[in-house]
């Protein structure tokens, strides 16, 4: 045991001293660890810090509010912005698929008109080929070859049925001759005309077929206009949409900027939040932390000062409950295993010490306060058990 606390026991021999016990209260006060800032924290900084809690939940409602009203306005743009890209799209692929049946039948009256020409160009060879047979015909080649044919009937009816002279018979050989011989001409002439009927037909034919791909260009081409015509009413509304989704995505650019600076501001305020939370709890355990310690102080001292007083009043003869005994007999056998212990040290101690050193003179130590003991009779304890007197003389000796 300490020499503080033994003369706490022994000078005031079993009267108690509150002011010795709370003087060893504070000093064991003194040997636990110093208070943490958050334990040494003035009523008014935390005050303050709740205080300033207040305000930031305050400021991030207030921002979390004004988000959430940026964040609808943000998506309202948005939605615009979609739904009329949405209707781009769409009136894109409108266009694309007019401009293509138009290309298609463009394509179409290109080919009728290609065959169109085609067929005026076969038309022409054919007409400046009749032109040609027509202006190269010597008379009507029928009319003229029935009346050769009958004068030559005529003239050898004549030769085999009249009697002639020999110059009249040569004359009418001649002029048979000559009109064989007109004959053969006019049979040239005949496939002639042949050929010209031939290509009128020919031409008759490519007139129809010409008329034909020309009312194909002319169908065609009406399609072609009615598509155009549909790209033409689509482009206005096309623009008109890509202006109004291009204005609404400025506005949802320019509104998402706000949101994040919105975001960027509510997350610094819940950082400050959470750092002063922090702050509190740290104040409010550690706080609890040093109540609890105080309240163990101040319970280890009553059971010291219990603890001394038992040990008292079985010093000086007093009546001891059987629960002061207890404390008593506890605190004389923990003193005594201390003492034994500090022999054991001190004797450690010497023996290691020096020869020179042992030689020198040492200062004799002070003489404790001498405890003055009494004899220690048969003690009862409140309760109905009696404690042995033998028992009580082993305690006291000790």
């Amino acid at each position: 045991m300490a020499t503080s606390e033994k003369l706490c026991r022994s000078t005031l021999r079993g009267e108690r001293n509150p002011s010795c016990y709370a003087g060893l209260a504070k000093r064991n006060s003194k040997d636990r660890m110093p208070l943490t800032e958050a334990a040494e924290a003035k009523p008014e900084e935390v005050e303050f810090l709740r205080a300033k809690l207040r305000e930031l939940k305050m400021q991030a409602r207030d921002e979390l509010e004004v988000l959430r009203r940026d964040r609808d306005q943000m998506r309202e743009y948005k939605n615009i912005r979609d739904e009329h890209n949405k209707e781009v799209r769409g009136l894109i692929e409108s266009v694309k698929a007019e401009r293509e049946e138009r290309d298609r039948i463009n394509k179409g009256i290109s080919e009728a008109k290609d065959r169109r020409t085609a067929i005026h160009a076969q038309l022409k060879s054919v007409y400046d080929e009749i032109r040609e047979l027509r202006s190269n015909l010597v008379g009507s080649p029928s009319t003229d070859q029935r009346r050769m044919m009958r004068r030559v009937e005529e003239l050898e009816w004549r030769q085999q049925t009249d009697q002639l002279t020999r110059d009249e018979e040569l004359s009418i050989v001649e002029e048979i001759a000559k009109i064989e011989s007109k004959l053969v001409k006019i049979g040239l002439e005949k496939e002639k005309q042949d050929r010209i009927s031939e290509l009128r037909r020919l031409a008759r034919k490519l007139k129809e077929e010409a008329s034909e791909a020309h009312e194909k260009v002319i169908d065609l081409s009406e399609q072609s206009q009615i598509h155009h015509q549909e790209v033409v009413r689509i482009r206005p509304q096309l623009e008109e949409y890509k202006k109004s989704a291009d204005t609404a995505h400025k506005n949802f650019v320019e509104w998402l900027k706000k949101v994040k600076d919105g975001e960027a501001k509510l997350k610094e305020a819940r950082t400050q939040i959470e750092d002063i939370q922090g702050k509190l709890r740290k104040f409010t355990v550690e706080k609890r932390d040093v109540e609890r310690m105080e309240i163990r102080d101040q319970q280890r001292a009553q059971e010291r000062e219990r603890t001394d007083a038992a040990v008292e009043k079985l010093q000086s003869g007093g009546r001891l409950t059987f629960d002061e005994f207890i404390l008593a007999q506890r605190q004389v056998t923990d003193d005594k295993k201390k003492s034994q212990k500090s022999r054991k040290r001190s004797k450690k101690a010497e023996a290691e010490v020096p020869a020179e050193e042992v030689n020198e003179p040492q200062a004799e130590p002070e003489p404790e306060p001498e405890v003055v003991e009494e004899p220690a009779p048969a003690v009862e304890t409140d309760e109905t058990e009696t404690v042995p007197e033998e028992k009580v003389e082993d305690v006291a000796k000790e």
